[in-house]
């Protein structure tokens, strides 16, 4: 029997909602596990990846340990569009399938809550974990015992997510490490208010908010100076009064943009005020993943 796991893309932070907020979008890893007679295949990543310190292979192995599943060896193969290190969860997307997977196992890979826990554990933080286990957008509250309470956002209109992704990469380490460790107050203040503003015009369709609820003065300060080019694209992105707001990608280095699902034209728009700033950037035209990880039994 083979599983087949596939879990969305993530998007991280949405300016001021650090290690809180997150959301699900239409890019996707795909993964299958095989239970095998003995030992570990990984197929489908770069070499230096297919041995026992695959996050997808740790997870699997932990998730196999906590249910009781007694296995011998297993086959895992992956695929998928979701880019390595830009900001949009890859991680996330393993940890979470390989917990999923093992759990398919015991026909348990529905307790999305027990799974939210373990991968929280797992990744440290559930911002990424949590939207890719419950799709849409998700805001979560971490206990000290990576115990975690999410809730799921009702969003009001219908959003296109354009994600600028740089052909550099980011590692979330090197993003963490330049991060102050205190905040001023009025910083604090300022971020907990936008928060509050972006979260409260999701729900409600103001899109008049949005601009100023993305904006954050945490990590987006700091992290910008390491992205090439980020400060002038975020200034152009500002000044488009069809971009309903844009913000850092969970460490970034890729930039997320907010337009309407009607502004057919906002990509082609985007690129085109952009120009020279994203020469050699991938850009993608998303929308929401409401569903989160699939799985499925071959």
């Amino acid at each position: 029997m083979y599983v087949k796991v596939r879990v969305p893309a993530t998007s991280a932070n949405l300016g001021p909602g650090f290690d809180v907020a997150g959301l699900a979008v239409t890019l996707y890893n795909t993964f299958t596990f095989e239970l095998i007679d003995e030992g570990l295949e990984i197929l489908g990543c770069p070499e230096q990846f297919a041995n026992r310190d695959n996050m997808t292979f740790q997870a699997f192995d932990e998730a196999a340990k906590k249910i009781g599943l007694d296995y011998k060896g297993v086959r895992i193969v992956t695929s998928g569009d979701v880019p390595y290190t830009r900001g949009l969860g890859s991680s996330s997307t393993c940890i979470v399938a390989g917990i999923v997977g093992a759990y398919a196992f015991k026909d348990r890979y529905e307790e999305r809550r027990e799974i939210l826990n373990l991968a929280t554990k797992i990744e440290g933080h559930p911002d990424n974990v949590a939207p890719a286990i419950f799709g849409g957008m998700t805001v979560s509250v971490m206990e000290d015992d990576y115990q975690v309470t999410t809730l799921s956002l009702p969003v009001k209109h219908d959003y296109r997510f354009v994600a600028l992704i740089p052909p550099f990469t980011l590692s979330t380490k090197k993003a963490r490490a330049v991060l102050p460790d205190t905040l001023d107050r009025k910083d604090a203040i300022a971020n907990v208010s936008h928060l509050a503003l972006m979260v409260a015009s999701i729900i409600n369709g103001y899109d008049h908010g949005l601009k100023l609820g993305f904006k954050d003065r945490f990590h987006q300060p700091y992290r910008g100076k390491l992205i090439k080019n980020f400060f002038p694209i975020m200034e152009t992105l500002e000044k488009d009064e069809r971009v309903l707001g844009a913000y850092l990608s969970g460490a970034g280095p890729t930039i997320m943009a907010l337009i309407r699902a009607d502004d057919t034209k906002g990509v082609v728009r985007i690129k085109e005020e952009l120009g020279d700033l994203i020469e050699g950037w991938r850009v993608e035209k998303l929308e929401l993943d409401t569903r989160g990880y699939t799985c499925d039994f071959l």
